[in-house]
């Protein structure tokens, strides 16, 4: 493909949707690729600026520092891991021009030496006295007079979340016919579908879900959407965060957002000294490195307890 037309931003537009159709190509979540589109189109409106002025065979890693410090200066929320993103998403898109135009032009060379090295932070998860506090209050608001089946699929949502471990987009396509119970186990079993389309079991202890399930089974049928609006469609993302953080706020907890049930999840795991390659695959990661990166981490007290151990008889 021919690399310029000689208008900057029109040919950065040309080589973002070629870039995208890529990869889409990949598998990709839908959310992932809305990610990458929101940062190429921040980059190209940057890059209108120089409309008339420069063209895309200038841009080098000047012109990208340019569009970084940029980002700094906007937002105090841009992050040594937020940058890294940038960075690594207009990577691959530049590597795709030198790949693909006609005009052996090389950006790669843009790229060389820039490492930017991100703090690992302990994943914001849920206290075990706040877990209690919000199964104590669904529990109350369950039996309150108003929006009772809206308690219930609060209810249900919740413990799903924090029994599964299950990312929001995993959870959001599924329905109550998905909970397929195993009587010998007596757990819930939900095929799921994750990341890169890769398909995975996650298992629910039922006599926590039990009475959410079958309340919302005998009245809106197994076909009824777990993450359902009154009407029966399914809740998009950012009213499902206002719903679970509405829960957090009336239980008392101060925390918001979705995917902490998840890392609560996770910790509650590793703080049971689950294996970490069966918390892995209960994750849905790619690798158990990602699942060590973030979630295990030791506390004092565990690392005194292990040294205990050793004087012990065995």
């Amino acid at each position: 493909m021919t690399l310029t037309s000689g208008n900057i931003v029109a040919d950065l537009r040309k080589w973002r949707d070629a870039y995208l159709c890529e990869v889409k190509n990949k598998n990709l979540s839908p959310r992932t690729i809305e990610i990458y589109r929101g940062i190429l189109e921040g980059f190209i409106d940057y890059a209108r600026q120089y409309q008339g002025e420069a063209g895309i065979e200038d841009i080098n890693r000047l012109f990208l520092n340019g569009f970084l410090a940029d980002k700094e200066n906007q937002s105090k929320s841009f992050s040594a891991s937020s940058k890294k993103l940038y960075i690594t998403v207009l990577k691959t898109y530049f590597s795709y021009i030198t790949e693909n135009n006609d005009n052996n032009a090389d950006y790669e060379k843009m790229f060389r030496k820039m490492k930017i090295k991100t703090e690992i932070k302990e994943k914001p998860s849920l206290s075990e006295e706040e877990i209690t506090k919000v199964l104590n209050s669904i529990e109350r608001e369950k039996k309150g007079p108003r929006n009772r089946l809206i308690n219930i699929r609060n209810a249900l949502l919740c413990k799903t979340f924090l029994y599964s471990g299950l990312r929001v987009g995993e959870l959001l396509p599924l329905r109550i016919s998905d909970y397929k119970y195993d009587e010998e186990n007596n757990v819930y079993q939900i095929l799921v579908t994750g990341k890169g389309n890769k398909q995975r079991y996650v298992y629910l202890p039922a006599s926590m879900i039990f009475e959410e399930l079958s309340e919302l089974k005998e009245e809106k049928g197994c076909a009824w959407p777990v993450c359902s609006t009154r009407g029966g469609g399914i809740i998009n993302r950012s009213n499902l965060w206002t719903v679970m953080s509405g829960v957090f706020a009336r239980a008392g907890v101060d925390k918001r957002g979705l995917h902490i049930l998840r890392h609560t999840f996770a910790r509650r795991l590793v703080s049971r000294d689950v294996n970490l390659k069966t918390i892995s695959e209960l994750l849905g990661h790619s690798d158990v490195s990602v699942t060590a990166l973030f979630y295990a981490h030791t506390s004092e007290a565990n690392k005194m307890a292990a040294i205990s151990s050793l004087h012990k008889p065995t």
